[in-house]
């Protein structure tokens, strides 16, 4: 939920902040704070791209976020995903964000938690996955910036254009291309160094092709 901390990180800054700033504050590449800007346009938000030595991010300061920006079933939506992500990820700031949207409708937030609470019961894995480790941290990096990996498994190391990350019964796992499409799961990796090598050709999307995935 990165795009709602930048949000509210906007709101409650009272002057410009650049995107060095950003990048730096959620541990993201500029490259990734501009599309995530980018977005928040595209959703309506009144993003201010100021240009120059002195230039910077800011919302207009005429801008509030209305408690009816979104209907019920947004809501609902958006808690209930949180409410998931907690369960699944040891690093999700879940009460924060939950404060967050308890600020804006603090009966209609608290009343969707509660439903989720004695509904839903997210039993899945022995431990969240720690997206915050340096595995996490380097595979992130070459997404980012679209290079090859080393992974080492089992004292066996991989080269690998990582090209995202899917949720499977098994744990979270890296779809990725070497010398053919596989799947590797991340809690096998022990190490990952990023190397200075990109990937120009086409890549088949995870959907297409999972039935012909080599499994590591």
């Amino acid at each position: 939920m990165r795009l709602l901390d930048i949000l509210f990180y906007l709101l409650r800054n009272n002057s410009k902040v650049t995107i060095k700033s950003l990048a730096d504050i959620f541990k993201v590449s500029t490259k990734t704070i501009r599309r995530d800007l980018d977005k928040l346009s595209i959703l309506g938000i009144p993003i201010i791209i100021h240009r120059g030595p002195s230039g910077g991010v800011e919302i207009d300061k005429n801008y509030t976020i209305s408690k009816h920006l979104l209907r019920y079933s947004d809501y609902e939506s958006l808690l209930i995903a949180l409410y998931i992500c907690e369960n699944l990820n040891k690093n999700t700031s879940y009460s924060y964000l939950i404060d967050k949207f308890k600020s804006i409708d603090q009966e209609r937030a608290s009343k969707i938690i509660k439903k989720c609470e004695d509904r839903l019961i997210i039993d899945l894995y022995e431990e969240k996955i720690d997206t915050k480790n340096k595995i996490y941290e380097e595979i992130n990096k070459a997404l980012d910036y679209k290079v090859f990996i080393e992974v080492k498994i089992n004292g066996k190391i991989y080269e690998v254009y990582p090209i995202n990350y899917v949720l499977r019964k098994e744990g979270l796992c890296l779809y990725c291309y070497g010398e053919e499409y596989m799947i590797i799961l991340i809690n096998q990796i022990s190490q990952v160094a990023i190397c200075n090598k990109k990937y120009e050709g086409d890549i088949i999307e995870y959907k297409e092709n999972k039935e012909k995935i080599k499994v590591i």
